[in-house]
């Protein structure tokens, strides 16, 4: 009799027993479920876009140097495919685009050509915080890396060149309802490293500021870029002896006025006019200055197809007078024409 008590006593604590740490797993399942449920709703409080592009660039150069040579240059851009996500509640978002690029450099005098394929992926990622009152900052990060070989008619049969691009930047916005105006601006800091084999490496670092103040006017927009970097150059030959060690400085102002048409897509032109100076310190061209003038036009134009499709097309028209303080009376011309064509499914 008592060791059936006993028994019973037993058996009923037992069951007691598993049964709390059966609830106790069970509560701490639902946490765990809970805590990752959340993180899964949120990260799907998302919308994007997936599309591609084509890109096409012609370049002419006249070189007024003696030492130089006028060519041609083409380049075709391909975006196979691009992936844009931007998450509302985490105030986050990322790119991705996957780039075939061709570059086609030839002589006037057909005494050299160079061809150039590669591909090229972008990364970019943006984190923000709202600060309130209209105000909003955040830090941007963007990685270009390309990849491809070299062919030329000087002998030079699969040459491997990769380049990569980072910038780092730091933003700052603000937008007024009342006056229906506002403005962009950040700093950046930037690290490119190039290596084409045995023609040698470069290394550029820098920092550049960004102001953008705009205003809307009905249908109408208005900004205007304030611009202003300085660079570091160190080139080296495939021997590791020095190419050039130089400093870069660039300024400009571009101006820009877009229009929203009520039943259509949206206009814009942009304009640039800004100035650039390369001080060679140590290399083949010790102790020269490059002077540039810059003047570049833009016009675009995008429109919604649906609500789910944008299209956009984009004509860019730039030229470049160079001229060199040690060869008094020599000069070169860039002038380049660019266009582009894009397409995004928007979800």
């Amino acid at each position: 009799m008592n060791r059936t008590l006993i028994s019973v006593v037993v058996a009923n604590a037992l069951i007691i027993s598993t049964s709390a740490f059966a609830l106790e797993n069970q509560r701490g399942f639902k946490i765990e479920d809970s805590i990752y449920d959340t993180v899964l709703n949120d990260a799907m409080q998302f919308g994007g876009h997936v599309g591609t592009s084509y890109e096409y660039e012609d370049k002419d150069v006249t070189d007024y140097a003696s030492w130089g040579g006028d060519f041609n240059e083409r380049t075709k851009v391909h975006e196979i495919f691009g992936v844009f996500y931007k998450n509302s509640k985490w105030d986050f978002s990322a790119l991705y685009a996957l780039k075939q690029v061709d570059r086609n450099k030839t002589n006037k005098n057909s005494s050299y050509s160079e061809l150039e394929e590669s591909y090229r992926h972008l990364m970019s990622l943006n984190k923000g915080f709202d600060l309130g009152s209209g105000w909003t900052t955040g830090l941007i990060y963007d990685l270009e890396y390309t990849s491809g070989k070299i062919y030329s008619t000087s002998g030079t049969q699969g040459l491997k060149s990769t380049k990569g691009e980072h910038s780092v930047r730091p933003y700052l916005t603000y937008w007024n309802n009342t006056y229906n105006a506002g403005f962009y601006t950040n700093l950046e800091y930037l690290y490119n490293n190039e290596d084409k084999s045995l023609w040698g490496t470069r290394e550029e670092e820098g920092y550049s500021f960004l102001f953008k103040p705009y205003k809307r006017m009905g249908n109408w927009e208005f900004a205007v870029e304030f611009y202003y970097q300085i660079k570091e150059n160190d080139a080296k030959n495939g021997d590791g002896s020095v190419n050039e060690i130089s400093d870069f400085t660039e300024k400009y102002i571009e101006p820009i006025v877009q229009y929203s048409f009520e039943d259509a897509g949206t206009l814009y032109v942009r304009t640039r006019i800004g100035e650039n100076e390369t001080k060679i310190s140590d290399g083949w061209a010790k102790d020269e200055d490059y002077f540039k003038d810059i003047r570049k036009a833009t016009i675009g134009y995008e429109q919604a197809i649906g609500s789910d499709w944008l299209v956009k097309a984009e004509y860019e028209w730039a030229k470049d007078d160079e001229t060199f303080t040690l060869k008094e009376g020599e000069s070169k011309t860039v002038e380049q024409s660019t266009f582009f064509a894009q397409a995004l499914y928007r979800f």
